[in-house]
């Protein structure tokens, strides 16, 4: 009982430490946003770079920008918002960290720390084959997501399914003879790249007619959210064990990789022109991904809706209107713009990922209702409109509409190399 109370005191201590703690913050910001519009120059500039140096943390904290805010705040304002915006969205371009320490460790448990560390979930899905009572001992200490992952698969006898669970890593046996997942991969950021695949073909009818492929497969963090994925051709490079180059057909192409909405890994197959027979393997393949992401992911509440017209909401780097909220017939229709400072060119050709975006409606007693159908208003550089339609009798009189998107886009190249692929 006693220690019962003594870590619900340690809780309500952390707790009242962190409330102390973001309180000091929004004081802090205030205080330096009104430096923004001092006397001195010096005093405004030193303002500004203290804004920026506190990092992504003051950026929901900063105000917003309206018609009474003096020029020169605008300006210093709107300074802060891009380099902490881009601070924000770079840091989702990095790996997540984990830590943990224990002598038998379930998997449950190690499960369980990985998802509150790293928002990276885990499972084995329903219907699979049950999960091994195994206990590891763990140690590690602000170590890289999916090196960590790859060493505890690997020590449990588990692997990836990579047509499993959406949004989350699914996880199964590993089959007889697999090789370990972390001596065939190689890692950078959120991004996890493995050779899958050699096929080789000869066409019968023409002696010298030789082809070969490689397939990699690309896999992701679970809380990361790609856009697109492209590969330059010129910029893989492949070598057989004497050094000498294997040659890539069509190198100056560029390959569009598809990406899934739900999905954490796919597949990336790319041509070559087969190598003598004497080349026994690759030896070295290696290239450069570019990759457009979105950033935090930002929600977005929307009340009174009887008497909504173009209201406007903002957050980092996004502004979302509610345009319009009528009766269309049989259903209600809610008509919202999503506007970014910069979308990366993301709305151009790969706008599919903003139809994607949570929205719904919450009704007075909390239930949530989604919409059954959306249709495109606007398609624009940086700013696109949905209309969402809700099958609902009756009036709208106390319901709430949330509306989910990521606040910014970002661009992005990660580098791999994979070693030693033995071919057919």
């Amino acid at each position: 009982m006693l220690q019962a109370v003594v870590i619900a005191a340690t809780v309500l201590v952390g707790q009242a430490g962190t409330e102390q703690a973001d309180d000091a913050l929004r004081l802090e910001v205030k205080r330096l946003v009104r430096r923004l519009d001092a006397r001195e120059l010096a005093d405004r500039e030193a303002a500004e770079k203290a804004l920026i140096e506190m990092g992504p943390k003051a950026l929901d904290l900063l105000p917003v920008i309206d018609e009474r805010t003096p020029a020169e705040v605008k300006q210093r304002l709107q300074r802060v918002r891009v380099v902490l915006q881009k601070e924000r969205a770079e840091s989702v371009a990095t790996s997540s960290k984990i830590t943990l320490s224990g002598d038998r460790m379930s998997l449950d448990e190690i499960r369980e720390a990985i998802l509150k560390q790293t928002g990276n979930d885990l499972q084995f899905p329903e219907g699979g084959p049950e999960p091994p009572l195994v206990r590891l001992a763990v140690d590690y200490k602000d170590a890289p997501f999916w090196p960590t992952v790859d060493d505890i698969l690997d020590r449990a006898g588990l692997t990836i399914d990579p047509y499993g669970t959406e949004r989350a890593l699914a996880l199964t046996m590993a089959t007889e003879g697999a090789l370990p997942r972390s001596e065939s991969a190689c890692y950078d950021g959120p991004f996890r790249f493995q050779a899958v695949r050699i096929d080789a073909a000869r066409n019968l009818r023409f002696q010298a007619e030789r082809s070969m492929a490689l397939t990699l497969e690309i896999a992701w963090e679970p809380r990361f959210r790609p856009i697109s994925m492209q590969q330059r051709m010129s910029d893989i490079e492949l070598m057989d064990e004497d050094g000498e180059p294997i040659i890539i057909v069509a190198p100056g192409a560029e390959l569009e990789i598809p990406v899934l909405a739900e999905a954490v890994s796919t597949e990336m197959r790319f041509p070559l022109e087969a190598p003598p027979r004497t080349v026994q393997k690759i030896a070295k393949v290696k290239g450069t991904l570019q990759a457009l992401m979105q950033g935090k992911t930002e929600s977005f509440e929307f009340t009174d809706l009887g008497k909504a017209d173009n209201v406007e909401k903002r957050a980092a780097g996004v502004t979302v209107v509610l345009e319009k909220v009528r009766r269309n017939r049989d259903v209600w229709e809610i008509r919202v713009i999503a506007r970014f400072d910069d979308a990366e060119g993301a709305l151009a050709s790969h706008r599919t990922w903003v139809f994607d975006n949570p929205a719904k409606l919450i009704t007075p007693d909390g239930e949530e209702i989604p919409y059954h159908a959306y249709d495109s208003t606007r398609q624009m550089e940086n700013e696109v409109g949905v209309a969402y339609f809700f099958g609902i009798d009756g009036d709208l009189e106390g319901y709430k509409f949330v509306y989910e998107t990521a606040a910014t886009v970002l661009s992005a190249s990660f580098d791999y190399e994979l070693e030693d692929i033995e071919l057919p």
